[in-house]
């Protein structure tokens, strides 16, 4: 190794370091503000906020070449995935569930990261790799199965859309990957977060006008604030540093630092709003983690 390639795979892992741990702790901080916003207007929010921040990033820098129309709909792909689908599916599941389990299964983004590596980037696939993904899936279901009865049907469906956000995002740092090639990781984030919010918004109108009702905004002062320290920090901060590291080592490589994010977010949700930590939340923990081990090496 080069000590040029040395000296960025050393600063791709401190992006991911910071990124995990914004996102470990982003869990517990959403969880609470679904008590006093609507999932979709929460999403909407936090990504337009995320938006600003990262655009006001891009102008500094200067100009940029011209996207050509095939990089665009690559990048309003990536949008549709990476935050329309992951941020609609996230909020609403970790509303109906817990934080501490959103969290957790929130790390198998490794695990699909070095399926879906495999299966569209071609990447090896040796035998090891397909036994962590199969320890990885127990541990998810295990953390969604081992529910009291009568918690499972509406907090196992939130688990359920947690597992299909964790997909989304996934999905979309694969294309982020090809993107990164000849596309710049602040561009990237600019335009992945303006095509989301876009559908956001949509989607917003659309709730609306079905429901014939405004979405719910009850917040506090506090709430408006963490609302955009969400969005500007863990979200947009933290995707621009993710999508940097993609372009550096790689997807199913950076998918590995997702290990750290159930420290940081049990830890503050069983801290900050009291969650319960179960025996098996930590059995469910160490399947997903020894998995993604073995599938992401």
């Amino acid at each position: 190794m080069t000590a040029a390639s040395s000296s960025n795979s050393a600063k791709a892992n401190a992006l991911l370091f910071v990124t995990v741990a914004l996102w470990g702790s982003n869990v517990p901080l959403v969880k609470w503000l679904t008590g006093a916003f609507d999932p979709v207007l929460l999403s909407a929010l936090r990504m337009g906020a995320a938006s600003c921040v990262l655009s006001l990033l891009l102008l500094r820098q200067g100009p940029r070449k011209a996207l050509t129309g095939h990089q665009r709909v690559q990048l309003m792909i990536c949008g549709f995935f990476m935050v329309y689908l992951n941020q609609v599916f996230f909020v609403a599941g970790v509303a109906r569930s817990t934080a501490t389990n959103g969290t957790l299964i929130s790390a198998s983004n490794a695990m699909f990261g070095s399926l879906l590596a495999w299966i569209f980037l071609r990447e090896r696939f040796p035998g090891r790799r397909m036994m962590g993904i199969a320890l990885g899936m127990a541990g998810v279901a295990m953390v969604i199965l081992m529910r009291p009865g009568a918690d499972l049907a509406e907090g196992g469906l939130g688990d359920v859309m947690v597992v299909i956000a964790t997909i989304a995002f996934v999905a979309g740092g694969v294309m982020v990957q090809r993107l990164a090639v000849d596309v710049d990781a602040v561009t990237i984030s600019v335009g992945v977060h303006i095509v989301g919010g876009l559908c956001l918004l949509f989607h917003l109108g659309v709730q609306s006008a079905w429901t014939g009702q405004l979405p719910r905004a009850d917040g506090l002062p506090v709430a408006w604030v963490a609302v955009i320290l969400s969005g500007v920090v863990a979200t947009g901060l933290g995707n621009l540093m993710w999508n940097r590291a993609i372009a550096i080592v790689g997807m199913a490589r950076a998918s590995v630092w997702t290990y750290w994010m159930p420290l940081f977010g049990v830890a503050l949700s069983v801290s900050l709003l009291g969650e319960p930590l179960t025996p098996w939340h930590v059995l469910g923990l160490l399947l997903v983690l020894g998995g993604t081990r073995l599938g992401s090496r």
